[in-house]
């Protein structure tokens, strides 16, 4: 009939398909090692990531040149005392003196790298859905930095202590006798890295830049050490000018180690006059201080 539109038959619909593949998944059924073998896992696996293991070349580049850097002066000074037992210039404080730039410039690098990459890389919450906590994370990362800003204070000075010891004729007496210098060594080295270690993480906290955090931690410590040198020498018939050495990281540590040692001749430190009680108390509270930041940067508000 003219005009009849006609209807088309509805087909019937094409079966669906599906495959299944089987990629060799398995579940873990090794131990588990909890809450601690987190925290361990993590305390090493920021060390690595702040060493370059596991990357490129390039990333192992700068680490490899700063231990280097600290092992020239360190040898030097083993050899000179092998030369001229009583010559000054090789000394604990003096090493630490020599290193203290190395060192900064070390943290300055790898507590960003520490810190930054886990914002970056939004994997903060893969991290706290698991067995650690968010005041676990912050104690990894800040025994991750100490651990390894003490293979560059802590050890070199314990190898410069062992090697004046085995340079005198009586190698055993000296180290007997010199004991109390070694449990000095370590004290003066573990506070170096634990305070620089706690400022460059609490610093880098605040952005998941790497570059920005490494530009703002050495300007940080080139102006405020400018400012305090410029105060101190500048406002020397003024009492309160000293306490301009707040600011001033590498006079804290010399003063503190003219105290433990009692070999620093620094006019300057002397005429600061601290206690050794005032310069162990105001570098606990810089580390205190970092903490503090560190746990309330990663207080429960936006892991990205």
């Amino acid at each position: 009939m003219a005009g009849t539109t006609r209807i088309p038959t509805p087909q019937p619909d094409a079966p669906r398909y599906g495959e299944v593949f089987d990629r060799g998944y398995a579940h873990y059924d090794g131990p588990r090692r909890g809450r601690r073998g987190a925290i361990a896992s993590l305390i090493g696996y920021s060390m690595k990531r702040a060493m370059g293991i596991r990357k490129s070349w390039t990333a192992k580049l700068l680490p490899f040149l700063l231990y280097v850097a600290i092992a020239i002066p360190l040898l030097i000074m083993i050899g000179l005392s092998a030369i001229v037992p009583d010559l000054e210039f090789a000394s604990y404080s003096g090493y630490l003196q020599a290193i203290f730039l190395i060192v900064g410039i070390f943290v300055g690098t790898a507590a960003p790298e520490m810190i930054c990459v886990d914002r970056h890389e939004r994997t903060l919450p893969l991290y706290f859905s698991r067995a650690i906590t968010r005041g676990d994370y912050v104690l990894a990362k800040i025994v991750a930095m100490t651990l390894l800003t003490m293979t560059m204070t802590v050890v070199p000075s314990i190898l410069l202590w062992l090697g004046r010891q085995l340079t005198t004729e009586s190698a055993l007496q000296a180290m007997k006798d010199n004991l109390g210098d070694l449990g000095r060594v370590i004290f003066a080295g573990f506070t170096v890295a634990i305070v620089l270690g706690t400022l460059g993480l609490a610093i880098s906290s605040f952005t998941n830049r790497k570059g920005i955090a490494i530009t703002v931690i050495i300007i940080l410590f080139v102006v405020l050490t400018a400012l305090a040198n410029i105060g101190i020498e500048m406002l020397d018939d003024q009492a309160w000018s000293r306490y301009l050495v707040a600011l001033h990281l590498p006079l804290l540590f010399e003063g503190l180690n003219a105290h433990l040692f009692g070999d620093v001749s620094d006019p300057v430190v002397a005429r600061l006059d601290f206690s050794f009680g005032a310069y162990v108390a105001y570098l606990s509270g810089l580390v205190i201080l970092s903490v503090g930041i560190l746990r309330w940067r990663y207080a429960p508000r936006d892991d990205a």
